[in-house]
């Protein structure tokens, strides 16, 4: 969570996914990022008890977190993780991308008038927001099948 003191604005760092069954869960990030621990415990864990078997294909957004050295090396030895390719420069075409501007609408639609006091607030709209969406499974889907 980083806040701006002259203007206002409010971050929340997340990670969220998304399948062909829905959303999955939105795990939030504080402190330092430790991307090979959310891939290691979040990621797989929690897709692993949706898919109880079987390859987790994933797709990575334009982050340029992705391609840490420390990522990319722990990625390259589970066998059981596929990388799917993106076109670069292409947002428009990563489900994940689509799925967060959807996010971002609806908690525009619910933002207060008066600023957050403190960093649960806006993870709250964030989270509520994510829960709200995860509901639309059609359109999550159509997501995932426009990569297909």
């Amino acid at each position: 969570m980083s806040t701006c003191k002259r203007s206002g604005c409010v971050s929340v760092h997340c990670w969220g996914w998304i399948s062909h069954e829905g959303a999955g869960i939105l795990h939030r990030i504080e402190g330092h990022l430790q991307y090979q621990h959310i891939l290691k415990i979040v990621m797989v864990l929690s897709v692993q008890k949706l898919y109880l078997d079987g390859i987790i294909h994933s797709q990575k957004d334009q982050s340029s977190i992705h391609d840490y050295r420390v990522v990319q090396d722990w990625l390259s030895r589970q066998a059981d993780i596929e990388l799917l390719s993106q076109p670069s420069r292409a947002p428009d075409m990563n489900p994940n991308e689509n799925m967060w501007s959807e996010v971002k609408r609806a908690i525009q639609e619910t933002w207060p008038v008066l600023p957050p006091r403190n960093s649960d607030e806006p993870w709250a709209l964030v989270s509520d927001a994510w829960d709200e969406v995860a509901l639309y499974t059609h359109y999550i889907r159509s997501l995932t099948e426009s990569m297909t």
